[in-house]
C-alpha cells in the first residue's frame, strides 16, 4: 500500500511537522510486486509512468512554494533507477531538505541505498508487511520478496537513510502484530517507526474484501503491539489508512494522524477525511466522532460495522460528565454570549455550547469555534423561530464533512402532560424531521413512549 504523504506522523528531525508544506509526486505507477490489496494498481492507468519533463515540472511547483520535504512514490519509483536519482538531485538542489521515498525496496542493495542518500535522499517508507516470509510474500504477490525486502532495508539503514516500515495489516496477519514488533526489534533495531495501515477496500482490495481485516481481532492485537514497542522504543503509529481510533487506538490520540491533524488550527472542528470514510450508527454518541474519521464505506457496507464501538460516550451539560474528556461553555446568559467570538480553540475532542435558546445570527460563530455539541435547555415548548434557527444550524452541516458536523441535543425541561398524545407526537416528529441528535424529557409522563419509538434519544 503506497502510502500519502500526510499518512504518517514525522517522528525525527529529518520530516517536518507542517503537511501544509509537503508535496507527493508519483514516479511511475509501475510495479514488480503484485500486491492483492493495492489501492494505486497499474492496471488502473492507461500510462502508467508520466512523462519525466511533466514529473520534474510537478517538483519544481513544490520547489517554488517552499515544501521543505518530497515524498516519491509510485507504484515502485526503484525501477526506474535514473529517473530516481535525477529527480532527487533536483529536489535537494532546489532547497527541499527532506526526501523520502516509498518503497518495497525489493530492488535496493549497497550500492544503490548509497546512491540514493548522495542523491539525497533522507528517508524510505518501506512497506515490510509481515515478519514472516510466507505472509509477506503472499501479500507482496512475489516470491522470495521477504529476504530480498530486509537485505533492502539493510542497505538503506548502512547508507544513512532512515526507515519508517508499513506493514499492511490483512486477515491473514492480524493477530501478529505484536509479534511483528519484537521481529523488527531483534532483526531491525535501528528501525525506530512504524506505521500500522490497514488493508483499505480500494483498488484490487474492492474486489476481495475478504482479505479486509476483522475489527474485533484488532481491538486485542493492537493495544499489545503498541504495550511491546513502548517497551522496545519503537514509534507505533496510526496513519490515515490505518483504523478508526476505536479499534485499538483510542488512549494513543497522540500517535494517529487523524487525531493529531484534529488539532491542528485550520481545523477548529475537527478532522475532514474527504469522503472516503464515514461514521455510522454506533459513531453517534462517541466523545471522539471529532477526531476520528471513521471506517472505510465497505466496512459498514460489507462488514456492518462490525468492530466499530465508542470507546466513551459523550454526556449532555446537564447530567453529571467526565470533565477531563469534555469541555463545557455555560451561555445561557447574553453576557456569556457575548463573549462566544473570543473563546480559545478546543483542546478537547468534545466541546458543548450549553444554551437556553438559538438565535439564527449566532450560527456562523458557533460553526467557528469549534463545537462539536449544542445542547438547548428550554423551558417552554420551542418557538417557530427556535425551530427555524435549529434547522438552520443542522442544515449548515451539509457544507462541512461529517466528522465536523454539530448535533444538536434539545431539553425540554417543563411537563408536557398538558399536552394532548397527538400534538406530542407532533412535536417529537418535528424535532427528528428537523435532524436534533437527542430530545431530553426530564419529567415523566405519558409521552416518553413516542420517544423511546423515534430515532431521539437521551444522551
Amino acid at each position: 500500500m503506497k502510502a500519502n504523504p500526510d499518512d504518517h506522523r514525522p517522528s525525527t528531525q529529518n520530516e517536518e511537522e507542517s503537511h501544509a508544506t509537503k508535496g507527493l509526486v508519483r514516479l511511475t505507477m509501475a510495479c514488480n510486486e503484485k500486491c492483492p490489496f493495492c489501492n494505486v494498481p497499474q492496471e488502473d492507468y492507461a500510462q502508467p509512468t508520466p512523462e519525466f519533463d511533466d514529473v520534474l515540472a510537478e517538483v519544481q511547483t513544490f520547489i517554488d512554494r517552499g515544501d521543505r520535504t518530497l515524498t516519491i512514490s509510485g507504484g515502485e519509483p526503484t525501477l526506474l533507477k535514473k529517473r530516481l536519482l535525477q529527480l532527487v538531485r533536483v529536489a535537494a538542489e532546489g532547497g527541499i531538505e527532506f526526501i523520502e521515498i516509498q518503497t518495497n525496496a525489493v530492488l535496493i542493495d549497497s550500492d544503490y541505498g548509497t546512491a540514493l542518500r548522495a542523491s539525497g535522499v533522507t528517508s524510505a517508507f518501506v512497506s515490510l508487511l509481515s515478519h514472516l516470509p510466507e505472509h509477506h510474500d503472499d501479500l507482496a504477490g512475489l516470491e522470495g520478496a521477504f529476504e530480498r525486502c530486509l537485505n533492502g532495508i539493510d542497505s538503506l539503514l548502512d547508507a544513512g537513510i532512515r526507515v519508517a516500515l508499513n506493514p499492511v495489516t490483512a486477515r491473514s496477519t492480524q493477530d501478529l502484530l505484536p509479534d511483528y514488533v519484537d521481529f523488527v526489534a531483534a532483526r531491525l533495531p535501528r528501525v525506530k517507526s512504524i506505521s500500522v495501515s490497514a488493508v483499505q477496500p480500494h483498488g484490487r482490495a474492492a474486489q476481495n474484501l475478504d482479505i479486509l481485516p476483522d475489527y474485533n481481532r484488532l481491538s486485542q492485537s493492537v493495544p499489545e503491539a503498541q504495550q511491546r514497542a513502548e517497551h522496545h522504543g519503537i514509534a507505533l503509529l496510526n496513519p490515515y489508512c490505518g483504523l478508526p481510533l476505536c479499534v485499538g487506538w483510542s488512549e494513543r490520540l497522540d500517535t494517529s494522524v487523524e487525531a493529531i491533524e484534529a488539532l491542528a488550527p485550520h481545523n477548529p472542528q475537527g478532522v475532514d477525511n474527504h469522503g472516503n470514510k464515514r461514521h455510522g450508527t454506533p459513531c453517534v454518541p462517541c466523545g471522539l466522532r471529532s477526531r476520528c474519521g471513521g471506517a472505510w464505506h465497505a466496512v459498514w457496507d460489507h462488514r456492518d460495522g462490525s468492530g466499530i464501538a465508542p470507546p466513551w460516550i459523550i454526556q449532555a451539560p446537564w447530567r453529571p460528565q467526565n470533565a477531563t474528556r469534555q469541555e463545557i461553555i455555560d451561555l445561557r446568559d447574553d453576557q456569556k454570549m457575548s463573549a462566544l467570538q473570543s473563546i480559545q480553540p478546543p483542546s478537547k475532542p468534545v466541546r458543548w455550547l450549553w444554551m437556553s435558546r438559538l438565535d439564527r445570527s449566532q450560527i456562523s460563530t458557533i460553526r467557528l469555534v469549534g463545537a462539536t455539541h449544542v445542547g438547548i435547555e428550554m423551558d417552554s415548548l420551542p418557538s417557530r423561530s427556535a425551530i427555524s434557527a435549529i434547522r438552520r444550524l443542522i442544515r449548515s452541516n451539509e457544507l462541512v464533512s461529517p466528522q465536523r458536523r454539530i448535533q444538536v441535543h434539545i431539553r425540554l425541561a417543563l411537563d408536557l402532560s398538558p399536552l394532548s398524545d397527538q400534538k406530542a407526537a407532533d412535536l417529537i416528529l418535528l424535532l427528528e424531521a428537523v435532524g436534533v441528535t437527542s430530545l431530553d424529557l426530564p419529567q415523566p409522563g405519558p409521552h416518553l413512549h413516542r420517544l423511546k419509538s423515534s430515532r431521539l434519544h437521551a444522551p
